[in-house]
């Protein structure tokens, strides 16, 4: 899937910009088509990140002048070629162009009620909203905006514990040492609440003179309306040798690398961020994933990130430019909560829950569990709103494999079934004349929970698929050909989505350049996982049955997968890895008469699933406005 992320760069070290980092780099991964339109961080010509294009931003500060060309470019000409996936405030996106493309909005929301501005977007744009914070998605829903919940993340592999780490970022060791990480912005209000911050500390300093304030941040406010915070402390009684900046010069520059920052957080004591409004509130995450509990506004999302630390008291904020409340943190409360983590540092049980929930928001778990089933609903469809039955630890899945005079391909499909270890019951589907010689080969093989069942409809991949359907009990069926190869836990994968989602794909090589193109990003499944209860129920295919019994051989599947996504029950799933061992994806595997059988009946099965794919762009829900895939 071709996707435009709309953002800060990914190599500037601001939130956006480092979000956009992870996500780009797992969407490459994932075998998208990814480019990255700058409105910030990258000026003119084109650029190159990690082979990711760069395209810059014009005279607009929010790209609203440039994006839009940008993607008509990116998607070849057709808007509905992709997807747009801005990552910021989407009030400043007011280009009206972009209702003709589609939009996947990732987008904070740090005021009570959501603000009109917003609101506003996505009427405007009709884009489809993907919340940073569980807080943000109630708060949309309110509005009656559906949305999916996606949170920030953070890679766990830099933001982790670092030894010693007040010698390296040149603190004493003797100091109570109290962060605090945000943009000095200021523009209608100070969101990230210094000031309380500063008078609190300045009072609690008092009676602590080991105490010390690390501030990374900008320290004149000269940007953005902000604030003097070297004049701030000495309002607040901090004294000269009870704060200390980051470097300014290599902060302005971009030149703090995050293994740094991470060292800042490990020093740190306690991560003061006591903001009036989070969309999300990155540091809370960085900071306790290198173990360092956290004093947070009770508002917003910052509600939801602690796992250790202090939720403060706040009053009702009002904030006329978005016409909306904030709030702002109580005072005396923090400096209770800073007592309190006086006392408890060094505690290594809110070490080990600051670290615990950090890993919630590890990259690549927020990436596999939750962008993914995302990734797979954006080429059409909703999120299913109840939870279902997941696959079984025991009898969940009947393998059904449609077999026609291939039995030497019976040994090695069961030796990699049998090694992969996974749960499940292996049949063969065949032909009456055949059922012996297949019979046979599965006995030589000596394994168990295989078995040969014979068609009854007839001898085409479809009616042998429905054949077996009709013939099995398990709450699963997983259809395949006999040209995979099993990899270990492969039904463990979809196990984890199978709560949520009626129809999952599979990958199909371990290899991306392997590969097929629509399967490794997800917008399509060569063999893929069906609930019975689904099919029983609404019919895999049109027919009701599993599969359409007209197509000979090809567009089984494509019908099966389109008509699940436009009911909004597919979901990929590339962590399972059913490897297609055919001759379009391996060279070395020999043509045979059964491929050449099918691909002559190419042409018409396409014709078929032309004159039927009208009736199942009908039943499409949710998202609509799609023609990716």
């Amino acid at each position: 899937m071709r996707i435009l992320l709309h953002s800060n760069g990914p190599n500037t070290p601001t939130g956006y910009g480092v979000q956009t980092a992870l996500l780009a780099r797992r969407l490459r991964d994932a075998g998208h088509e990814v480019a990255i339109s700058v409105y910030w961080g990258h000026q003119t010509g084109l650029g190159n990140w990690e082979g990711i294009p760069l395209l810059p931003c014009s005279g607009e500060s929010y790209g609203n002048d440039i994006l839009h060309e940008h993607a008509i470019r990116w998607f070849d000409g057709d808007p509905l070629g992709g997807w747009i996936i801005p990552i910021m405030d989407v009030f400043g996106l007011s280009n009206p162009l972009l209702r003709d493309f589609n939009v996947a909005a990732w987008t904070p929301i740090d005021h009570d009620p959501v603000p009109q501005a917003i609101l506003d977007f996505f009427q405007r744009s009709d884009a489809t909203a993907i919340a940073m914070s569980k807080w943000g998605q109630d708060l949309l829903a309110k509005q009656g905006v559906d949305s999916f919940y996606v949170p920030l993340s953070v890679d766990t592999s830099v933001f982790k514990p670092i030894p010693d780490a007040k010698r390296v970022c040149g603190l004493p060791d003797d100091r109570f040492v109290v962060a605090m990480n945000g943009m000095n912005k200021g523009w209608a209000m100070h969101r990230k609440g210094y000031p309380e911050a500063f008078l609190a500390f300045g009072q609690f300093a008092r009676n602590h003179p080991d105490a010390l304030l690390y501030i990374h941040a900008e320290q004149w406010g000269m940007y953005a309306q902000g604030i003097n915070l070297i004049e701030l402390a000495a309002k607040c009684g901090i004294g000269e040798n009870q704060i200390k900046f980051v470097d300014q010069y290599a902060y302005r520059c971009g030149f703090v690398p995050q293994e740094q920052l991470a060292a800042v957080y490990s020093a740190a004591d306690v991560l003061l961020a006591p903001s009036r409004g989070e969309g999300f509130c990155i540091p809370l995450i960085e900071a306790q994933a290198c173990g360092t509990p956290v004093i947070v506004t009770d508002f917003s999302a910052q509600s939801e990130l602690v796992g250790a630390g202090w939720k403060l008291p706040a009053q009702p904020d009002w904030e006329a430019a978005q016409g909306a409340w904030m709030a702002k943190a109580d005072i005396p409360a923090i400096m209770q909560a800073l007592e309190e983590a006086y006392e408890e540092r060094g505690s290594q049980v809110n070490r080990d829950c600051a670290i615990a929930k950090a890993r919630e928001y590890d990259a690549d778990l927020v990436f596999d569990t939750l962008w993914k089933p995302v990734l797979g609903q954006m080429a059409g469809g909703r999120t299913p709103d109840a939870v279902k039955p997941p696959i079984p630890d025991v009898d969940g899945v009947a393998v059904l494999v449609p077999v026609l005079d291939r039995v030497q391909n019976v040994a090695p499909l069961v030796e990699s079934f049998v090694n992969a270890g996974d749960p499940a019951t292996l049949y063969f589907v065949c032909n009456p004349a055949e059922a012996d010689l297949y019979a046979d080969a599965v006995a030589a093989t000596g394994a168990d929970h295989v078995e040969v069942l014979v068609s009854g409809r007839g001898s085409t991949f479809a009616q042998k698929v429905n054949s077996g359907y009709q013939q099995t009990t398990e709450p699963w069926l997983f259809i395949c050909g006999d040209d995979v190869r099993f990899h270990p836990g492969w039904v463990a994968a979809a196990r984890k989505l199978s709560d949520r989602y009626d129809v999952i794909g599979t990958n199909d090589n371990p290899d991306p350049k392997r590969g097929n193109a629509k399967v490794q990003s997800g917008s399509h499944a060569d063999h893929w996982f069906i609930r019975r209860a689904y099919a029983d129920e609404d019919g895999g295919s049109l027919d009701g049955l599993i599969c359409h019994e007209g197509y000979a051989h090809f567009y089984s599947d494509v019908e099966v997968i389109e008509l699940a996504k436009a009911r909004g029950v597919f979901t990929p799933c590339l962590d399972s890895m059913v490897e297609h061992v055919h001759p379009d994806l391996n060279p070395g595997v020999p043509v045979d008469d059964t491929y050449r059988l099918g691909w002559s009946q190419r042409e018409a099965d396409e014709k078929e699933w032309q004159s039927r794919q009208p009736f199942v762009d009908m039943q499409k829900v949710g998202l609509g406005k799609v023609r990716v895939a």
